[in-house]
């Protein structure tokens, strides 16, 4: 044999052999719950921030029913006093608070979706964290045993660690598609609110032209 093909052989005698102490099964699934425990954690984050996005659209949300209710008492008292003009910048107003509100609550509808599905993320890795913890504790006692089996006959192999192996890949396998659906959540961001417009959008004259006559209708009808 050749110097170098018994270099080769020594080189991976001793890396096979750190590796091996490394692989200790305990060592293992202590490293396994704490990845586990990190990406607990990063769930947490992930449904404290979706939960402050959606209290945060709910605020947008009330402001523009409060500024609609607004518009719409200026636009009433503007036409009791004939005064056409600003009733009917009162009503566009109003009109565009009513499409921005339409809007806020669509976006609101799909963010709970979004707090609804990471919930539920969160309570599967709660379970999955209890029960990754019992089967340490079975673990650790089954080292234990077969620990001191081994001390007591070092020249019997009489244990199998191939399902200790495969189930902690198993494991390994659950936690990167934990990982994976957490970075696929998706957030929404609200829009900036817009000034109120001094001046009568020819887009929406037709629909300020009705809004006000249905208003005078209703103002004669009250007098």
């Amino acid at each position: 044999m050749g110097i170098f093909s018994r270099i080769k052989h020594v080189f991976l005698a001793e890396t096979n052999g750190l590796i091996d102490k490394c692989e200790k099964p305990l060592n293992m699934v202590n490293q396994y719950m704490r990845e586990f425990s990190v990406e607990l954690e990063k769930g947490q984050r992930a449904l404290a921030h979706q939960l402050f996005i959606e209290k945060r659209q709910a605020v947008l949300i009330a402001n523009a029913e409060a500024a609609v209710e607004t518009r719409d008492r200026q636009a009433r008292l503007a036409v009791s006093q004939s005064e056409e003009q600003i009733a009917k910048l009162a009503v566009q107003e109003r009109l565009l608070q009513e499409k921005k509100l339409a809007v806020y609550r669509e976006q609101y509808a799909k963010i709970q979706e979004q707090t609804k599905v990471l919930e539920e993320r969160i309570a599967q890795l709660l379970v999955q964290s209890e029960e990754y913890n019992h089967r340490r504790l079975l673990l650790e006692s089954r080292v234990n045993v077969a620990s001191s089996l081994k001390e007591l006959n070092q020249s019997v192999v009489s244990f199998q660690t191939d399902g200790i192996v495969k189930g902690f890949a198993r494991a390994e396998e659950k936690v990167l598609m934990i990982e994976a659906e957490l970075e696929a959540m998706n957030h929404f961001c609200a829009p900036a609110n817009r000034s109120a417009p001094q001046y009568l959008d020819p887009a929406l004259t037709a629909e300020i032209e009705a809004s006000l006559e249905e208003l005078k209708q209703q103002a004669e009808t009250e007098q």
